[in-house]
């Protein structure tokens, strides 16, 4: 049910589960509209378009974090990422197949289409929350490590998405020790000598380490094979980074930082990052037009003020640019403040911004500063010139 080397389980099912309930839901509403036979036949002859419809609901549900775990665990969350992704997704669907006649089908069996999808959508990440939490999917896990950075660990995974994404059945010491005692609840197996055989015994799926690996020439030794076979070996930044979508800046020094930069610095790789970027955002344009439209009037009709937002930040090596958003606060948001944090439930944020923030559309005028080579798709949060100095002082490596 596992694949050892890492891919998610769950996010597969997931996957499918979806293409399951778009696929039934075009057929229900072609059998809804006209009947069981006529509506089964016109479906069979609509597939290639439905097939790219279900293929655009998937991407767009994707990138709308649908598969993330953080989205997943949020009720609320879910359901507005769901929804957005099912508007974006339906403008897209209409630009594509509505541009050649023979392509589409009718706007009255689409429409009930996506509102039977996003039903299903949710009903299901309901469903998903109900099965994870009794244990399925789980990845089996050990532990290697031992003293703080153990603590550190054990707390991590016994807390939100990493309590029911890995299923700990015991931690190995790097030092040789008789099996015995426990960590909060957790069991301790042995020493490092008995690595392999925990790990045929339990079919271990994962190792994260929980001990300085590059210190450790024994542990590594024991590790390669293991990883060769397909083990997925983890360590307490890249474990923090999936379960909390943030890296531990206590934990980062000059070499992993150093690891981390050696790909992304080639130049191929930029020059193809580059390409990515510029047709990514033209598309993203072009496909969200008509959505932009619908956005802007709502600004304009909702609180005075310009309906773009524009603000300086800091892009690449510090260098500064103006970032364009639709605006979601009130035009005098900062008069009489200055440049300060927003926060949670932000009094400024106008009625229509709450929504914009929460879906995220108000991010879609930043595609112009991908295209203008401001910004990247991937890319470290651009922050405002007044909080650089702050941010330096709090954050090891921040600017690198």
């Amino acid at each position: 049910m596992f694949d050892r080397r890492g891919i998610s389980a769950r996010a597969m099912a997931l996957v499918m589960m979806d293409v399951a309930v778009m696929v039934s839901a075009m057929a229900l509403s072609h059998v809804f509209r006209f009947g069981m036979w006529e509506g089964l036949e016109l479906f069979i002859e609509h597939i290639p378009t439905i097939s790219g419809s279900c293929l655009i609901f998937s991407t767009v549900f994707f990138a709308a974090g649908l598969y993330e775990g953080r989205v997943l665990s949020d009720r609320r969350q879910t359901f507005w990422m769901a929804f957005a992704g099912t508007l974006i997704a339906l403008v897209i669907i209409i630009l594509v197949f509505y541009a050649r006649y023979k392509l589409h089908f009718g706007r009255g069996i689409l429409f009930v289409a996506a509102l039977l999808i996003l039903g299903g959508v949710v009903a299901l990440r309901s469903l998903y929350r109900l099965v994870v939490g009794h244990g399925f999917f789980a990845r089996p896990t050990l532990i290697v490590g031992e003293g703080l950075d153990l603590d550190r660990v054990v707390r991590l995974l016994r807390r939100g998405e990493g309590a029911s994404a890995y299923r700990v059945f015991g931690i190995v010491r790097p030092a040789a020790v008789a099996n015995g005692g426990f960590v909060d609840g957790i069991p301790v197996l042995g020493g490092l000598s008995q690595l392999r055989e925990f790990v045929n015994a339990y079919d271990i799926n994962t190792i994260v380490l929980a001990t300085p690996l590059p210190r450790e020439s024994t542990l590594l030794s024991c590790l390669r094979p293991l990883r060769y076979a397909g083990v997925r070996v983890m360590d307490f930044i890249s474990l923090h980074e999936e379960l909390d979508q943030s890296i531990p800046v206590d934990h980062i020094n000059d070499e992993w930082l150093m690891h981390a930069s050696m790909n992304s610095s080639r130049l191929h790789v930029r020059k193809i990052k580059r390409m990515v970027d510029v047709a990514v955002s033209l598309l993203g344009l072009l496909l969200t037009a008509p959505l932009s439209v619908l956005v802007a009037i709502a600004v304009r009709l909702d609180s005075p003020g310009p309906v773009v937002f524009r603000q300086r930040r800091s892009g690449l090596d510090g260098g500064p640019y103006t970032l364009f958003k639709f605006r979601t606060m009130r035009q005098d948001a900062e008069q009489g403040t200055g440049a300060v944090w927003a926060g949670r439930n932000d009094p400024r944020v106008t009625r229509t911004g709450r929504f914009l923030r929460t879906t995220r559309l108000d991010e879609i005028p930043q595609l112009l500063n991908v295209l203008r080579g401001d910004m990247s798709l991937v890319g470290p949060r651009p922050e405002r010139p007044e909080f650089l100095e702050q941010l330096r002082k709090s954050i090891p490596f921040y600017e690198e």
